[in-house]
């Protein structure tokens, strides 16, 4: 007869007390136990996450109106040019009047870079080479619109073109220079996006402006000079360069709302030479219209290195837009974005990420502003500060 197996009476399992050995209960005993350093990082994180507006973040800010008192804000009785000089005095962030979030000595540019104790030596030495090679006179037209934030763009674009065709400033156009995509608001077309490029207006002072033209022309007398042997050909050509120049004077003095140049040799405008010379360095530029189509024989009057300053405000606008579209109602507070600009180490110290490429230390009031001109973005007022939030137009 073969062997049957039953089950046992009770299946189950025994518990076995856990192991009384000393050398287990002192090592669960030391990790209940904070050392000092380590309860010290964790209660600042802690008081960190208490206090930091980010843990607001997925909170829709409470709207006290609209009413916004900008700090680089001016009144319809300023004039235009104070505004353009607001911005220009204060575009940097170590030397800036509308705050003090990086205290330096007074001096020169080099010495309050070098004032700022964060940052490596390599880093201010590319911040200054930078700088150097940066077109510091231009301004954009949605900077200003923000500075009249209570007037209309009308009362903007008038005080522009008065100025304009008095011959105090001068605008130049590029076409499709800044990427803009727009999304549809509306419910029956949910998600729908469209990309394209849009115009940048900039505007600088005429004298500004001038000055760039006679220091290259300076250069050029000063190559001359220096070297006599030149042989024929390469003396015609200098000298042809500084006729360009002289002749590109007078015409935007002659035509002071002038935005493009066009070739004309037979009627006394410029040659293909000239026009070869100015294009090469950096005066004019190939015209196109909105479809990016090549104008024949037309071009842009343009500032030397202003794509370096287009690259910045572009930069800019598109880190702002990134900033606000994680949050989940596209919308955060000033100082919330302030430290996200310049980043905020364990201890709620700026780390002045904003000093490394590609801004340099550029304000961040001018990125706001930017946004804020060209319909990227809207400013209110909470009862915890402003808040800023995108809009359609992205």
């Amino acid at each position: 007869m073969a062997l049957q197996y039953s089950p046992a009476k009770s299946s189950k399992v025994s518990k076995r007390p856990l192991s009384k050995s000393p050398i287990m209960s002192f090592q669960k005993d030391v990790r209940k136990i904070l050392l000092p350093s380590t309860k010290v990082y964790k209660d600042a994180v802690s008081n960190q996450k208490l206090q930091s507006p980010t843990t607001l973040e997925d909170n829709k800010l409470t709207v006290k109106d609209y009413k916004v008192k900008l700090d680089y804000q001016q009144f319809s009785g300023k004039d235009i040019m104070v505004a353009i000089d607001t911005i220009l005095n204060n575009k940097w962030a170590e030397s800036t009047q509308l705050h003090n979030r990086y205290p330096t000595k007074q001096g020169t540019m080099e010495e309050r870079i070098f004032g700022l104790r964060v940052l490596s030596n390599a880093l201010k030495t590319d911040i200054l080479k930078f700088r150097r090679n940066f077109p510091m006179g231009l301004v954009t037209t949605t900077q200003l619109y923000s500075i009249f934030l209570n007037e209309s763009n009308t009362f903007v674009d008038k005080s522009l073109e008065s100025h304009i065709r008095s011959g105090k400033l001068k605008k130049i156009v590029i076409s499709n220079a800044a990427p803009i995509i727009l999304r549809s608001v509306n419910k029956f077309q949910l998600g729908k996006v469209t990309y394209g490029f849009e115009n940048v207006e900039l505007v600088v002072k005429s004298d500004s402006y001038f000055l760039v033209i006679s220091g290259m022309r300076d250069l050029l007398e000063e190559e001359e000079l220096k070297n006599n042997q030149l042989s024929g050909a390469l003396q015609s050509k200098k000298q042809s360069s500084i006729s360009s120049l002289d002749k590109f004077m007078k015409y935007l003095k002659e035509h002071p709302t002038a935005l493009y140049i066009s070739y004309s040799a037979d009627n006394g405008g410029f040659t293909a030479e000239e026009i070869t010379y100015l294009v090469n360095s950096g005066f004019v530029t190939l015209a196109s219209n909105h479809l990016i189509e090549i104008e024949i024989n037309v071009y842009s009057i343009s500032y030397p290195g202003c794509g370096a300053y287009l690259k910045l405000v572009n930069s800019g606008r598109s880190w702002l837009v990134k900033v606000l579209g994680k949050n989940k109602h596209k919308e955060l507070l000033e100082d919330q974005i302030i430290s996200k600009w310049e980043g905020v180490n364990a201890t709620g110290e700026s780390k002045m990420n904003n000093f490394r490429s590609p801004f340099y230390g550029y304000d961040l009031n001018w990125v706001l502003a930017d946004a804020l001109g060209a319909g990227v973005v809207e400013v209110f007022n909470t009862p915890v500060g402003r808040g800023w939030r995108l809009t359609g137009k992205i």
